[in-house]
């Protein structure tokens, strides 16, 4: 194997670890979201 085909492999998993991490903090976002939405829909309540 030559430095090319290590350079690749490097660089696939640097890639997926990238898209695992994006994927994970989409999901955190959705989350925080969903968080904010129901804190201001209970907000809402409580103050009718």
């Amino acid at each position: 194997m030559d430095e090319k085909d290590k350079l690749i492999i490097s660089l696939r998993k640097q890639l997926r670890s990238e898209v695992k991490l994006r994927k994970v903090l989409e999901m955190e976002i959705a989350l925080l979201n969903h968080e904010l939405v129901k804190t201001k829909s209970s907000q809402k309540t409580s103050s009718i």
